[in-house]
Formats: structure tokens, C-alpha cells, sequence
């Protein structure tokens, strides 16, 4: 049972470093070289923080792959056992779909927000 979890972990693992890095490609392609991306919005909505391209696009998924893979490459996911397997897959694929889901989001506002001023 424990290699079971282990596989649906990692598939989902897979499953949101997939749609974390699809995402990314596509606002690589759309965002012009040179330009900011939003990172941190004011309550009024407005950036009050941008980061490089290279920075502002890549950062959730160079984090997502380290916070994901963590559990794998420690060891951990393939010592658990019991109740303690069904636990790490919980944490696991919460961890994952957060992550796809900041992702999407961060992604959703940086783009609405450079298309607003006119950038894209």
C-alpha cells in the first residue's frame, strides 16, 4: 500500500509541476524582454512591487520544485509507513495543488495588470 501512496504522490507531484511550468512558459512568451512583472499588489490594487522577468516568472517554480521534491529526495516518502504514508500523501498533494494555485494566480494578476497599463 505504502508504494501505492508513493506513486500517487508523485504523479501528483508531476501533475502540478506540469501545469506550474506550462504556465510559465506561456506568460514567458507573452511578456516582452525588459519588462517588470508584478510581484505584491497594494490593498488598492495597484504593483507595489515588480521583479525582473526573469525573476517574476520563474521564482514559483524554482520554489514548487524544491518544496515538492523535498519529501522525495530525503528519503521520506519512501519511509513512511501506515497512517503516516496516508498523511505524507495528504500534505503532499495539498502542497502541490497550493502551489499550482499560487502559481495561476500570481500569473493571472501579473498579466491582467501589465494588460490594464497597456504593457502587453
Amino acid at each position: 500500500m505504502e508504494s501505492a501512496l508513493c506513486i500517487v504522490g508523485d504523479g501528483l507531484s508531476i501533475a502540478a509541476l506540469a501545469i506550474i511550468s506550462s504556465t510559465a512558459l506561456t506568460a514567458w512568451k507573452r511578456v516582452p524582454r525588459g519588462l517588470a512583472v508584478p510581484m505584491l499588489w497594494s490593498r488598492d490594487g495597484t504593483p507595489s512591487w515588480r521583479a525582473p522577468k526573469l525573476l517574476g516568472l520563474l521564482i514559483i517554480p524554482v520554489l514548487a520544485t524544491l518544496m515538492i521534491f523535498a519529501f522525495t529526495l530525503s528519503g521520506l516518502t519512501f519511509t513512511t509507513r501506515g497512517l503516516d504514508a496516508i498523511m505524507l500523501l495528504c500534505v503532499r498533494a495539498t502542497l502541490a495543488a497550493l502551489m499550482a494555485l499560487a502559481q495561476t494566480f500570481h500569473l493571472r494578476f501579473a498579466l491582467r495588470t501589465l494588460h490594464d497599463e497597456g504593457r502587453l
